[in-house]
């Protein structure tokens, strides 16, 4: 057994900022615990045969399990509460994972599974029950395709945005694949989560086509075309003969998937980096109502991203370079920031991609349409065109970067925002994702409502959000100094404050934190829970041992249906 780490990442920039994230040594140490139910001759006995199968190199347990923990934990200090594994394991290929899933049948061991951990806000690779073993498959990590006649392409678990786009690049590949806000991610575990990027096919899980699945008993499942041997058609077309399964593995537990097939956009002849800015906090309603309707009739038809003036400011420096006083910064005082640095207070960003032509012709209609429905707006469009295609890397930063599929880093700093220069401390960042109607008045209202929580709890309002086509997916997010245990406290209360608020407007969230799980899966409520009880229906018949990350998204197999919380905290 290995307590030790190899690298994680090969490129020297991303494991920097991955060892910058997780304490090799955390303050507060990890306590061996075993899988519930586990007695600890067997859980030995499973150890050693799980070495067999991966080599000891390839299995962690004491202090090898810093990377296995959510590093922004606001229960951390807390035993009784802590999310951690009792070991993890990494399998590079399928025979090892059908052999771990084996093992993990026989001694009836939990598994947590993940493909790079970096669901951070959200758990990280934490598992939702305590005492599980991390199932890490970043060394599952083949590109297998990248096709740039149908434009798609096929990975492995362990693939990131990083490595799909160097071979991209390498391979003189004429596609864009989408990217999230930082390229250190998995594409699968990105797309499993329905994570999204910026540019065109940015709704990842929307894009995913034949996908490759072992289920709990080890079986292998090929979904869609991809099931026809040889099939042309495996990862081009969503057509099944009988029901598409594909969507049961999407925040899932019913399965491990090893392959997945992602579409990608052709590299455009032009594509315009294109902004637009409002001065007033109320400017929201009519900046959402006009852009709804550009992204619903298509002139628009890829994501347009909303970011906040707090948001904009925390990429460039931290609270402190801005504000002196205590708490979150006034409302004055923004107004004061905004003058000073130009901005608006609601910026939206999207890209246009095409055919020149194309791409001018929606401009000039989005320009028409601002103009008309938000006259004190600022719309901006910077042009890059070639006919042989638009080459990704120039385009600027400031024009392209996550918009042409370029992944980067450029998102970690703004965790770094409570922390005052100079100042010892450990930044963290959280989100509560509701799913809001693409409605001005809605989101606005929504803004509105939450902005209170978050400064009573000690936080700006830091707020971004993607909208669709008909609704927006609003990202609250918070950062603060993990080493404080007030601040611990606040995020706590922040987040069911606005768990409360969302509640009692019947908005739904898009992803939760493994300590939330419950909590949100629990606002299905239709016919007592019906949803819930439909799936824990099908998990209970495919994973009859419960092995298969019990409890994620308030799934449970029978076997550990006790553990579900419901009970929600009173503050």
């Amino acid at each position: 057994m290995s307590t030790t780490f190899p690298d994680t990442y090969p490129d020297p920039e991303y494991e920097a900022a991955h060892l910058s994230t997780y304490e090799r040594k955390p303050r507060h140490p990890i306590k061996a615990i075993l899988p519930p139910g586990v007695r600890e001759a067997d859980f030995d006995q499973a150890i050693k045969d799980l070495i067999a199968i991966v080599g000891q190199e390839a299995v962690f347990v004491g202090e090898g399990l810093s990377d296995y923990i959510d590093p922004y934990d606001v229960n951390e200090a807390d035993p009784s509460k802590r999310k951690v594994p009792s070991a993890a394991i990494r399998p590079s290929s399928t025979d090892e994972l059908q052999a771990v899933l084996k093992v993990a049948n026989k001694y009836k061991i939990p598994l947590w599974t993940f493909s790079r951990g970096k669901n951070l806000g959200y758990g990280g690779p934490a598992p939702r029950v305590n005492g599980s073993v991390a199932l890490d498959l970043h060394r599952m990590n083949k590109i297998i395709e990248v096709n740039d006649e149908f434009h798609y392409a096929v990975v492995e678990p362990g693939v990131t945005f990083i490595d799909l786009y160097k071979y991209c690049v390498e391979h003189k590949k004429k596609v864009w694949p989408s990217t999230a806000s930082l390229g250190w991610g998995s594409v699968m575990g990105n797309t499993l989560d329905r994570g999204m990027g910026f540019g065109s096919n940015f709704a990842h899980h929307q894009t995913m086509c034949g996908i490759e699945v072992m289920l709990a008993d080890g079986d292998l499942v090929r979904t869609g075309q991809f099931g026809i041997t040889n099939s042309p058609s495996a990862f081009i077309s969503k057509f099944t003969f009988g029901p598409s399964v594909e969507g049961l593995f999407l925040q899932s537990n019913l399965g491990v998937v090893t392959k997945l097939s992602i579409w990608l956009t052709p590299q455009p002849q032009a594509f315009m980096s294109c902004t637009f800015s409002m001065p007033a906090f109320d400017d929201l309603e009519v900046m959402v109502d006009a852009f709804g309707e550009l992204r619903r009739n298509g002139t628009i038809n890829h994501v347009v991203w909303f970011t906040s003036l707090i948001e904009t400011l925390c990429i460039s420096g931290r609270r402190d370079d801005y504000w002196k006083g205590e708490g979150p910064i006034p409302d004055w005082r923004l107004e004061e920031l905004r003058k000073e640095t130009g901005f608006g207070h609601w910026y939206a960003r999207w890209g246009l991609y095409g055919p020149k032509r194309v791409v001018e012709a929606q401009f000039e209609e989005v320009k028409a349409v601002v103009a008309e429905r938000a006259p004190t707006g600022e719309i901006t469009g910077a042009l890059y065109a070639d006919e042989n295609g638009v080459d990704a890397k120039a385009v600027p930063p400031e024009h392209g970067s996550m918009f042409v599929g370029v992944p980067e880093l450029w998102s970690l700093p703004l965790i770094n925002w409570p922390i005052p220069k100079g100042r010892e401390g450990k930044a963290a960042h959280g989100d509560y994702a509701p799913v809001i109607p693409s409605s001005g008045k809605m989101v606005l209202e929504w803004m509105k409502a939450s902005k209170p929580v978050c400064e009573a709890n000690g936080v700006e309002l830091m707020a971004d959000f993607f909208m669709h086509e008909r609704h927006v997916v609003l990202m609250n997010m918070f950062t603060w100094d993990q080493t404080d245990p007030k601040q611990k406290e606040n995020m706590n209360k922040l987040y069911y404050g606005l768990y409360e608020e969302a509640k009692k407007r019947g908005y739904g969230m898009y992803r939760a934190h493994v300590n939330h799980m419950d909590l949100i899966a629990n606002l299905n409520d239709f016919n007592d829970h019906a949803y819930n009880r439909f799936v824990e229906k099908i998990k209970d018949a495919v994973d009859p041992n419960g092995i298969l990350a019990p409890g994620k998204q308030g799934i449970w197999p029978n076997r550990f249906r006790h553990l579900r919380e419901t009970q929600e905290p009173q503050f």
